[in-house]
């Protein structure tokens, strides 16, 4: 691609802490000046057994609080996507929020997936950690692990 060439953005999907589903939706929580760190809820793990606020004691943590997305991952839908319930168990969480945000940006586009076929097209995503990967493969693990894991 020359540099002359213009690229154009034009669909978005994302999800961020805060209750943060739209790209209207974080916009209006910049403009509110919204804080999406909050305390850390029972139901994703017991930080009150975790937490020292010494940051030196081993084996713990000094921070209670985070950013936490508004709907949990178990939510999937993997049959829209034509993934078997027993290949989604598997799938890395960010893969299916990824496919889920890709799926919006095609819908704010305007666009089916189907118009896209033969066409030059790219996707940016951004997506970090190895959490999954060193929960998947840690030796407690290795029994669950399947022709679906790392696909």
């Amino acid at each position: 691609m020359s540099r002359q060439e213009k690229i154009a953005i034009v669909g978005i999907g994302c999800r961020f802490p805060g209750g943060i589903e739209s790209p209207e939706g974080y916009w209006d929580f910049l403009r509110r000046g919204g804080d999406g760190v909050v305390p850390t809820p029972e139901n994703r793990w017991p930080s009150a057994r975790f937490f020292d606020p010494d940051e030196r004691t081993p084996g713990t943590a000094y921070v209670d609080r985070a950013g936490f997305l508004k709907h949990p991952i178990e939510d999937f839908d993997a049959s829209f996507f034509g993934i078997s319930p027993r290949e989604a168990a598997t799938l890395d969480p960010q893969q299916r929020l990824l496919l889920e945000v890709a799926w919006e940006a095609f819908e704010d586009a305007g666009l089916r997936a189907s118009d896209l076929r033969g066409s030059a097209t790219g996707v940016y995503v951004g997506g970090f950690t190895l959490d999954n990967m060193l929960r998947t493969f840690a030796e407690q693990n290795l029994a669950k692990i399947n022709s679906h894991t790392a696909t």
